[in-house]
């Protein structure tokens, strides 16, 4: 019964402030009634922000007085709350806590309190729904509030409980804990970069937060050189723009721009779409009122308009509100058989991360590629090829190698159990790409490695490919 309890404390919190916002304190019972929310102005959301444009601004501003005007009677959105409160926070761009804010939106910031402990002392009767969880989490990071200890819960533990078989519903999972700097997995991470690397497979909802999962993720130190395997995703992406400067529906749109709008990332997205394109697309479909057909596509579309995203959800002043917690180094101690990143465990501090390199080792067999297997690798800077082959063997059996030594290096002739051919011209070649290899589009002969494995040293950002052919 402790959720009751809770639910009731913060129920008796919303009346004596709904006293006090109406001139009445709590013993007083109110001299009229309504069927809707108190009129408010924006003040109560104080937005302050540059804009390219007087008129988008006035568009956006105008959106979020359509949010606040479709407040509920019990200061919430109903099914939306949370998603209003993420995009009304997203839009403050004062700085300012929840608590500093005006007495209008600490009760919404109630109400969603109340609907969060309400949706988890029904969680003995059935889990918490992922996606609802996730915004939820997302919500309470946006406000400054630590979702692994809410009113003695750990909705991130609860969050990563269970891993959903949906791609779409993982990654916003993954996407929720990361922004709370909660632990995030290896497999996890693993799991992201298998979905980024099959981003033809996918809905562009499912990319475009696989993307903003991943971007959220790279933030930590230890993980910034996998930004290498975030950028051919979001070039992807970024093609996939309408002549129109749409991605498809409204909801897709804002959900694209928030993962592509990045300028810290360096060449990738941008050269393949047009931000005030889509921007311009979504602000031609505003309606009158300010809204976009419904609360919940008003937010999506507010959320896409504003400076911060999902991309970056807690303030960075409300780091010190969290408990320490950093992601799992990815060593490569996985043991779950079915993992594709290998990486050189012992080097976790600021300075060893500078002397790590990250790039892809990509096996194909066959003229016509009738096998392809590919591992995401971190290795210190200045290592041979040759060490990389064992880092790899060591990680997957499928690259296991044999190779014959001679006085200027080693000769690689047997690769996944398959032996040059001379008789028969088949030969491993060794390519040094500057993108993955796609077997759609293989690499020229004018790609091949220069020097041997030996005298190969991988570098940052870059692809490898051994490939056994017909000459």
């Amino acid at each position: 019964m402790n959720e009751m309890r809770l639910i009731s404390v913060l129920f008796y919190a919303l009346l004596v402030v709904f006293g006090d916002v109406n001139g009445q304190t709590e013993t007083e019972a109110p001299t009229t009634s309504t069927t809707k929310a108190p009129s408010t102005t924006i003040a109560s959301t104080t937005v302050a922000w540059e804009t390219e444009t007087l008129n988008e601004g006035q568009a956006i501003q105008k959106a979020l007085q359509y949010l606040l005007q479709h407040r509920q009677p019990d200061w919430g959105w109903g099914n939306d709350t949370h998603h209003v409160m993420l995009t009304l926070q997203l839009a403050n761009n004062t700085g300012k806590e929840i608590e500093q804010q005006g007495l209008e939106m600490q009760l919404s910031a109630k109400q969603m309190e109340i609907e969060i402990l309400l949706m988890m002392s029904k969680h003995h009767e059935s889990p918490p729904p992922l996606s609802r969880l996730a915004a939820y989490t997302l919500a309470l990071g946006a406000l400054c509030k630590d979702p692994r200890s809410f009113h003695g819960r750990d909705l991130v533990t609860a969050l990563l409980h269970r891993e959903p078989p949906h791609d779409l519903e993982f990654a916003y999972a993954t996407l929720a804990a990361c922004s709370s700097a909660a632990h995030v997995r290896r497999r996890h991470i693993r799991r992201l970069l298998d979905i980024a690397n099959a981003a033809a497979d996918h809905s562009l909802d499912t990319i475009s937060m696989v993307i903003l999962a991943l971007r959220c993720v790279v933030q930590d130190h230890r993980h910034r050189s996998l930004i290498h395997f975030v950028r051919r995703p979001m070039a992807g992406l970024a093609r996939q723009q309408h002549p129109d400067g749409s991605f498809g529906s409204l909801t897709t749109t804002a959900l694209a721009i928030q993962a592509l709008e990045d300028t810290d990332n360096g060449p990738g997205a941008h050269q393949h779409w047009s931000l005030p394109s889509a921007r311009k697309w979504l602000l031609d479909r505003q309606e009158p009122d300010g809204g976009w057909e419904d609360v919940a596509k008003t937010a999506a579309a507010v959320a896409a308009l504003t400076p911060a995203s999902l991309a970056a959800v807690r303030p960075p002043h409300c780091s010190d509100k969290l408990l320490d917690s950093r992601h799992e180094p990815l060593d490569s101690n996985g043991g779950d058989g079915s993992l594709k990143l290998a990486y050189q465990s012992g080097h976790s501090s600021n300075d060893s991360d500078a002397r790590n390199v990250s790039f892809t080792y990509t096996l194909w067999l066959g003229t016509n590629v009738t096998e392809n297997y590919t591992l995401y690798m971190i290795a210190p800077r200045n290592v041979s090829f040759y060490h990389v082959m064992q880092m790899a063997a060591e990680q997957d059996p499928k690259f296991k190698f044999e190779a014959s030594e001679w006085p200027n290096g080693h000769y690689v002739h047997t690769l996944a159990g398959h032996k040059e051919e001379p008789m028969g011209y088949h030969y491993w070649l060794l390519y040094r790409l500057p993108e993955i290899p796609d077997p759609v589009s293989p690499p020229g002969n004018q790609l091949v490695a220069p020097v041997g494995v030996d005298d190969l040293l991988v570098e940052d950002g870059e692809h490898y490919l051994f490939w056994y052919k017909k000459l």
